[in-house]
């Protein structure tokens, strides 16, 4: 704690600033930058039975230099590692003593480190994150063990998994040089490569406060919580930074076409992809909606079109993908290994004209949809985690807390013109990915008699 001694003074400077409650958020909301950067979000609400505390950590793998590929995941685990001041199992020592729980995970744009907890177990936890925030110990054991843990995961999570080394190698070949066209769990390479001194830099860059945003959400009274959060921040060195920003998604250049082969059940796979623009875009609201029904209703238009209409393909279905520099939509059909490429891409496009028609989109179906958005917010906002969770990321991908309050408003003002204009702007009239994903072994049953499967259920 000598060290927490030595910032004394800037402590003085942190009381000095001046909380401020957002118009558009409950009462019992207070937000405030500390004088060395940090963010502090707190949502007092006395219904909750517990607190969620997060710490948001502005650095993923998209921020990842040559030299220290895998390290956002692996500081994931390395925070869990223990101070001068507090051993090893300190953090989850202290949640199991109160019936608390914490965990960690590390995405493309941010390594979040959560904590629920009691309220009388919440007392401990600001000082505990303060602390490993600054003085956490790197050593050359600590590092090969979690090497070893990390690595383990690699092999149980990617390597034994042909979906995952599929999606990982299509990440890599579509995005190219993009920052997000990397996996947020590294490889196996990355991880052995890692030394103690880059370890030590990466940790000095990033893990500081002005890189940070705490966020505490639940049943604590709001000042006392700001004065707490002060006092155990607050002392920190005002240094590291923050790392540059990612390209926009939308804005990148893309392959045309790409071919994929992996050890998957005899389907071949087409695909065809569109960029999305990122949540802080002021299409947003209108784009989630179109994903809504496009993606997650229960009746999917383009698999009702392309498998059950017009009998085309043995299955169909969209998927999305979203980060906070952007995101994907890719509609994709399997046929068995009888058709020809050119034939199934004609198809999906045949598909893709086919909701052009917007049969599926009408007041009703745009009701429905978001009737389902606001159930989803209405039920975010009973769960601690999940408001921590809104706040911190309306914060760092929005670039505006507010929108973690807002987004029923900003939805209901979504008119189905407008979820036609983001369809045809964004998927109309753009210029496909296309990718096609062929089996590495195809039984001799399937090769010979695959073409009669038009006369028992396709064409």
């Amino acid at each position: 704690m000598a060290r927490f001694r030595t910032f004394v003074p800037i402590l003085l400077f942190s009381f000095l600033a001046s909380a401020r409650a957002l118009s558009g958020a409950p009462p019992g909301y207070l937000t405030e930058t500390l004088s060395n950067g940090l963010e502090v979000s707190i949502l007092a609400d006395p219904t909750m039975p517990v607190v969620a505390t997060q710490v948001w950590y502005h650095v993923g793998s998209a921020n990842e230099e040559p030299k220290t590929r895998g390290f956002a995941h692996l500081f994931e685990h390395m925070m869990f590692g223990g101070t001068p001041t507090h051993p090893k199992r300190a953090v989850w020592d202290h949640h199991e003593a109160y019936g608390g729980d914490t965990n960690a995970y590390t995405s493309f744009d941010e390594t979040v480190y959560v904590s629920e907890i009691p309220p009388q177990g919440f007392d401990g936890v600001p000082e505990l994150e303060a602390d490993r925030m600054v003085n956490l110990s790197l050593t050359e054991e600590n590092l090969a063990n979690e090497k070893r843990i990390v690595t383990e995961e690699l092999r149980l999570s990617t390597e034994n998994d042909p979906m995952s080394r599929l999606l990982t190698d299509m990440l890599k070949r579509v995005l190219g040089e993009h920052p997000y066209a990397l996996s947020p769990v590294g490889t196996k390479e990355d991880i052995a490569a890692a030394t103690l001194e880059h370890a030590r830099e990466f940790y000095g860059r990033y893990y500081r406060p002005r890189n940070a945003h705490v966020v505490v959400v639940g049943p604590v009274d709001p000042e006392a919580t700001l004065a707490r959060l002060r006092a155990a921040f607050g002392p920190l060195p005002p240094d590291g930074e923050t790392p540059k920003d990612v390209p926009d998604l939308h804005a990148w250049d893309f392959p045309d076409r790409l071919r994929f082969e992996e050890d998957l059940p005899p389907a071949e796979i087409a695909t065809i992809g569109f960029p999305l623009p990122a949540p802080s875009h002021h299409d947003s609201p209108a784009v989630d909606l179109m994903l809504e029904i496009l993606a997650r209703s229960a009746i999917n238009p383009f698999e009702d079109d392309l498998v059950r209409r017009r009998h085309r393909a043995i299955y169909a279905g969209t998927d999305t993908y979203g980060a906070r520099r952007g995101g994907f939509i890719a509609f994709f059909s399997a046929n068995l290994p009888y058709r020809r490429e050119k034939t199934a891409f004609r198809h999906l496009e045949e598909s893709r004209a086919a909701l052009g028609r917007f049969e599926w989109l009408d007041e009703a179906r745009l009701s429905a949809a978001k009737r389902k958005l606001s159930q989803t917010e209405a039920w975010r906002r009973y769960y601690a985690s999940s408001m921590a969770d809104a706040i911190g990321r309306a914060a760092w991908w929005e670039g505006d807390e507010e929108r973690a309050f807002d987004r029923l408003e900003r939805l209901e003002a979504v008119a189905v013109e407008d979820v036609k204009s983001v369809f045809r702007r964004y998927i109309l009239d753009a210029t496909p990915v296309k990718l096609y994903v062929k089996p590495e072994h195809v039984p001799l049953y399937v090769r010979l008699f695959g073409w009669l499967y038009p006369l028992f259920g396709g064409r």
